[in-house]
């Protein structure tokens, strides 16, 4: 069984960003669509892209299975990945083979598959705040913000989003608003919350961020920050859970 994608891009920089705080994925596949999950040990930190069958160049899947492979020899494979190649992933009961494509020439890899791990739990909350935001410059935020601080705290109302570093030596601040065009829509039913996230968890992220065609930021007071990235059909979502204060 089998299934190909038109692009690399996106993908690769799924499987990097996951490798940074988990040894492993589990993918599921299914004959609707092909699901790749990560979440770190201490479960802080939860990855998710979903490609629907309609999405895929191929997709040659009969019945329901479900492989685990390390990330760390995944992500070594994809760092080689052109932005322009076509990747295809193959499986037996044993191996991943990912291949990539590019005018006419192949160059395949092939994987051992690794120990089944616990299942990785579906996340369901039902968020107060919403913001549609511009993806490159929610990158440029966390570019600007990352080295100040280990703690990011995030504080909104309805035409305004404000992230903020912070540590012992001091803060830094970032206003996102409706009026200067950084939020591009929003739905807020609890203005006025704050929440804090570490800082390393959010800065996982920002390949994915930066290849996105649309993003969604979704947060609440003592919720887990959910960030949903779009590209091409392709949709990856990210939790990270709000830290203790």
């Amino acid at each position: 069984m089998s299934i190909s994608f038109g692009s690399a891009r996106l993908l690769r920089y799924v499987v990097v960003s996951a490798s940074k705080f988990s040894e492993t994925a589990v993918i599921n596949v299914s004959e609707s669509e092909f699901t790749f999950r990560a979440i770190d040990p201490s479960r802080t930190a939860l990855l998710i892209i979903t490609i629907p069958r309609e999405s895929a160049t191929a997709f040659n899947i009969n019945g329901s299975e479900q492989l685990v492979v390390s990330l760390d020899d995944l992500s070594k494979v994809f760092r080689s990945a052109e932005r322009d190649d076509m990747v295809t992933l193959s499986w037996t009961q044993s191996t991943l083979s990912v291949s990539f494509e590019r005018r006419g020439f192949t160059r395949t890899f092939t994987l051992p598959l690794a120990t089944p791990v616990e299942e990785i739990p579906e996340i369901e909350i039902e968020y107060p705040n919403t913001y549609v935001l511009s993806p490159l410059l929610l990158y440029d935020c966390i570019t600007g913000l990352e080295d100040v601080g280990d703690v990011l705290r995030v504080e909104g109302r309805e035409d305004e989003l404000r992230l903020k570093a912070e540590s012992e030596l001091g803060e830094a601040e970032v206003v996102l608003s409706k009026e200067r065009g950084g939020i591009e829509e929003s739905d807020v039913r609890e203005p006025g919350f704050s929440v804090s996230y570490s800082m390393e968890f959010v800065t996982n992220i920002k390949p994915i961020v930066k290849v996105a065609e649309k993003l969604t930021l979704k947060t609440g007071s003592e919720l887990p920050l959910y960030v949903e990235f779009l590209s091409h059909g392709l949709l990856a979502k990210y939790y990270v859970a709000p830290r203790a204060d």
